[in-house]
């Protein structure tokens, strides 16, 4: 009876799966992340840049997975560039033109109203499909 049941329940939980994926959309998303620290008036941004085949939730066009794209972010600032500690942000959309005004309005806000410096990492880092 047992075995019944965790047979039944692997092919319900496969079946879950599947539906679910298919609600998915895959699309081009443009991201760029901020890393920044406390301890720190330095603020790295990446450049805006596509990511080919992202998956959308279909219900809130939210990008899945995007907590995988601010670690990439947070780990090579920890182990490429020696900045430990960090807090990574990741922005995305699927219109660059509608990215690159969040981008100024940050960048805007950091400088201005928090007096931090803004650098970019620029070609040294590159998101990942996960």
């Amino acid at each position: 009876m047992k075995k019944k049941l965790f047979i039944l329940f692997i092919a319900l939980a496969a079946i879950c799966s599947t539906a679910n994926a298919k609600g998915d959309k895959e699309e081009t998303v443009y991201l760029f992340g901020a890393s920044f620290s406390f301890s720190d008036s330095v603020v790295y941004f990446t450049e805006i840049m596509p990511v080919e085949g992202a998956k959308l939730d279909e219900k809130t066009n939210f990008l899945l997975h995007r907590q995988y794209y601010a670690y990439e972010l947070k780990d090579y600032m920890n182990f490429k560039e020696n900045m430990p500690g960090r807090t990574s942000v990741i922005y995305f959309s699927t219109k660059r033109s509608k990215l690159a005004k969040t981008e100024a309005k940050l960048k805007k806000k950091l400088m201005e109203k928090e007096g931090k410096s803004v650098r970019y990492l620029g070609d040294k880092f590159k998101f990942v499909k996960p």
